[in-house]
């Protein structure tokens, strides 16, 4: 993965190439800085003013949230993404962790793992991605390490202060389903990068004479606005901090995740913690781009919504006062209707189900009011 021709990290040296990194960081501290008394390269650990961070967030927070992520290349990398995006992602993928607590985030720390032949300019441009990501979510850049591997690597450590912090654990029959944004958008990305690469090598292969092979051409066409808009998706995932710390400010949320393993996933995770199950309205989840792929079929709408992950959005049940029995969601959603306005004001949000006893298991319903188990399956290492 390279970009143009440079010095090597190798024969730049270690010491210089942690030199060059936090040069970088340094010269442009972020809002953060004060919190960091002694920060990266400078010693052996960050140490950092937990009462100056509180301070600075206004927030009197009982509790630290820390969460750790891996990107590796062969598993995690697109085709096409570039090295500024690469960064920004090993940030992102962490601070969605965070979001999903409801937490504030505050310090970041990177290890970088590189071939010996990388070129320096390569790393530049993650760290550029590293900082520009952290900067936009107030949150200080102030350690971490370098190392040679195999292919690129990046591990990102994240640290944040909740005052209640929200645990999968907590969801209630009758609870409302919500999810933020819409889903799909970095499945959708994926599927137009792999049609490109496909494209590209059936044209290497014309080339050569081998011709097309017959059965092989299956199209997803969208809009050129709606490409980009998906592919950004996929290449620069947008955490949602500022949404996650205000439902969790709202006292209403009774449970959250991040949705980057898919939703399918998400909810069984959700279940699992809280004990429950839950009803979806399948109609009622919004997916990447609707508008303009109206004709999408059942299949492909489950599978970018679903299925694929990658959507970094979070999905959270929220108190219904109408009291727990399943039946009473509605009554206690209009019970709860100026606060959950208020929250639709904020959050972008679509309310997509209810909880229900553990023992209904996790299905859709639809509008006919028939029922379909949601297959349990998503983006899984192992």
């Amino acid at each position: 993965m390279k970009t143009c021709k440079t010095e090597q990290v190798e024969r730049l040296g270690e010491v210089r190439l942690v030199e060059r990194i936090t040069k970088q960081f340094s010269a442009n501290a972020n809002a953060n800085e004060q919190v960091v008394t002694a920060g990266a390269g400078e010693d052996d650990c960050a140490v950092l003013d937990l009462d100056e961070a509180k301070a600075k967030a206004n927030y009197n927070s009982k509790y630290l949230v820390v969460t750790t992520d891996t990107l590796q290349e062969s598993t995690h990398f697109p085709a096409g993404i570039s090295p500024f995006q690469i960064g920004w992602s090993a940030v992102a993928v962490n601070l969605s962790d965070i979001a999903a607590m409801g937490a504030r985030p505050f310090a970041f720390t990177l290890a970088l793992g590189v071939p010996a032949e990388t070129e320096t300019v390569f790393v530049d441009e993650v760290v550029q991605g590293v900082k520009k990501c952290a900067s936009a979510y107030n949150t200080a850049v102030v350690g971490g390490d370098t190392t040679r591997s195999k292919e690129v690597v990046l591990t990102g450590t994240c640290l944040g202060f909740a005052d209640r912090p929200v645990r999968r654990a907590g969801a209630e029959v009758g609870d409302l389903v919500c999810v933020t944004g819409s889903l799909g958008n970095a499945a959708l990305g994926q599927k137009i990068v792999e049609r490109e690469v496909a494209e590209g090598e059936k044209g290497e292969e014309e080339g050569a004479g081998k011709g097309k092979k017959e059965g092989e051409e299956v199209e997803l066409k969208v809009p050129k606005k709606v490409e980009e808009a998906a592919k950004k998706a996929l290449f620069q995932p947008v955490p949602r901090v500022k949404e996650g710390v205000v439902l969790a400010d709202s006292g209403l949320v009774t449970s959250m995740i991040d949705i980057s393993d898919g939703l399918a996933l998400s909810l069984a995770a959700l279940a699992k913690s809280s004990k429950v199950g839950f009803e979806i309205y399948e109609e009622k989840v919004p997916v990447a781009a609707a508008g303009d792929l109206a004709k999408l079929d059942l299949r492909l709408r489950r599978e970018l919504a679903f299925y694929y992950g990658g959507d970094y959005e979070l999905l959270f049940t929220l108190r219904a006062s109408g009291g727990a029995e399943a039946g009473r969601a509605e009554a206690g959603a209009r019970g709860n209707a100026e606060l959950l306005r208020r929250l639709q004001r904020e959050v972008k949000m679509s309310v997509v189900g209810r909880v229900v006893p553990a023992e209904e298991g996790l299905y859709f319903k639809r509008e006919d009011g028939t029922k379909e188990e949601v297959k349990i399956k998503g983006y899984q290492h192992f």
